[in-house]
């Protein structure tokens, strides 16, 4: 059974091979198995899914990996999407480990292991154990190759209802997914052919209030998946279809792919003059199918929650442009000033850029105000690199807003300056009107007050035109996980300007 969730949208990620889990074990194939992807109705790429058998201290081990690769077409441009990721289970069906491997950019992967001791999942990062803390794990965790044979074990049937535990690689956590069997259904497959086939609904539990992407399947008599629907926040529907390799494989037509860069812009109803200055705008915000939408964004001392009603709500955006003088806060803790995986504060080359930025100067908010501007100079725009950490960015100094706001980030704390990123919109004016882009900028902790700052624009403050749904330190991080919440709403929400000054 094949699952994404934010790996499809916000990362690359390649296996770990066989010498990475210790040892070159001689394989033998016992699962080859292909389907090809298609995205929106239009073909993008292929899933393939090996089982291998070999022998490690004297005990069969099965090693199941899922490899796919997708092509996005994004802002008229072409991204292959590669994900791969697995397990290891022994023939009695009990999970030794886990394996994925993530690319951030050119030249720059990290490779996350894990071995299951116990009710533990010891994660050692690049070959380094102790870097990110064990993630919890279930004993009765199933694994890849056991879920290969699960309808056909249990012979399901309409009315059909069960639970059981799965590994979600991309979080890296353990994760509870109910099954429901429904009825037989005619389902079209490749080349419009029609089948009668048994519908089954995969969900899985919500992690950190984020419910993720439901998954359909339907089976033959052999109860075998024949094809699999999923949407896929940001990126739409993807559908699943068990074919050969050379079908699977088979080029992508590009020219049916749809451009996620523009779906995923916000229409907007009114203009704001000016939006990088604005002071105040009240927003109109709806997250469809949930009913608690206000909870899906941050409240801070800069936007706050004016009104709320299921899944509306109106939030308010004061821009803060400087401190405020004797502001009492809550002084944040080490997380938000110690060095970790991507906000890499004590990297030689992160020091460096910001003992060019901040020179002399001793006063906290101005060196704040002189990283950003030197980043915001010294960076150059580009789309090949994916969430990559800030020693890697201040070698290549390219990166989109992700990257800048990670630089950032870095630099402010090996100045002594806390610091965390944002992730939310942004406002932006295109041909075609007003949107609202997905975007990642830094807040600073300065006279007991978070203030938000934009690398990626420079200009010395934060305009109301910033719109955040979350923040986070980036300490001991497992993946992407500080970026779930947007799943919550990316490709769910409507936003109205009320007003703004």
């Amino acid at each position: 059974m094949q699952r994404w969730i934010i790996a499809a949208v916000l990362g690359f990620v390649v296996a770990v091979p066989a010498h990475a889990q210790g040892g070159d074990p001689k394989e033998k194939t016992v699962v080859d198995l292909w389907d090809a992807v298609y995205l929106e109705g239009g073909k993008a790429g292929f899933w393939h899914t090996t089982v291998v058998e070999f022998e490690r201290d004297g005990q069969k081990i099965l090693r199941t990996t899922n490899d796919m690769q997708l092509l996005i077409k994004r802002f008229n441009s072409t991204i292959l999407l590669e994900v791969q990721n697995g397990t290891d289970e022994t023939a009695k069906g009990d999970v030794t480990g886990t394996f994925m491997r993530q690319v951030l950019g050119p030249n720059k992967e990290t490779i996350i292991v894990g071995l299951v001791k116990g009710k533990q999942l010891e994660l050692s990062l690049d070959g380094k154990a102790g870097v990110l803390k064990p993630a919890p794990w279930d004993p009765g965790v199933l694994g890849l190759y056991r879920q290969q044979a699960l309808f056909a074990d249990k012979k399901v049937k309409p009315g059909d209802k069960f639970s059981f535990a799965t590994f979600e690689p991309q979080v890296n956590l353990v994760v509870r997914m109910d099954v429901v069997v429904k009825e037989q259904e005619e389902i079209e497959l490749l080349a419009k052919k029609k089948a009668k086939l048994l519908r089954v609904e995969m969900t899985p539990e919500k992690l950190e209030g984020v419910q993720l992407p439901v998954l359909v399947i339907w089976l033959d008599d052999e109860w075998k998946p024949l094809r699999q629907d999923s949407e896929i926040p940001g990126l739409g529907k993807m559908t699943l279809y068990r074919t050969n390799k050379d079908i699977a494989m088979a080029p992508s037509a590009e020219a049916t792919l749809t451009d996620i860069g523009f779906t995923q812009l916000i229409r907007l109803n009114q203009a704001i003059l000016r939006p990088y200055d604005s002071s105040t705008v009240l927003y109109r915000i709806t997250v469809k199918g949930d009913e608690d939408a206000a909870k899906a964004f941050s409240q801070d001392d800069r936007q706050k929650v004016l009104k709320a009603k299921g899944q509306t709500f109106e939030m308010q955006i004061q821009a803060i442009k400087n401190p405020v003088k004797k502001a009492v806060g809550v002084q944040p803790g080490a997380e938000f000033t110690q060095s970790s995986y991507f906000i890499t504060s004590d990297d030689a080359r992160v020091k460096d850029h910001a003992r060019k930025a901040v020179g002399k100067e001793k006063d906290p908010w101005k060196k704040a105000l002189a990283i950003e501007k030197y980043v915001n100079k010294v960076m150059r725009v580009t789309n090949v690199e994916v969430m990559a950490p800030a020693d890697h960015v201040a070698k290549t100094l390219e990166g989109d807003c992700t990257e800048f706001a990670m630089l950032m980030a870095a630099m402010c704390r090996a100045e002594g300056i806390p610091s965390k990123t944002a992730i939310g919109l942004l406002y932006a004016d295109t041909k075609t009107g007003p949107v609202m882009a997905f975007h990642m900028w830094t807040e600073v902790f300065v006279q007991g007050q978070w203030i938000p700052l934009d690398a990626t624009l420079g200009r010395g403050y934060v305009g109301a035109s910033h719109l955040k749904v979350t923040d986070h330190s980036w300490h001991d991080t497992r993946a992407l996980t500080p970026l779930l919440p947007l799943t919550r709403v990316l490709g769910k929400m409507q936003v109205e300007i009320l007003t703004a000054k």
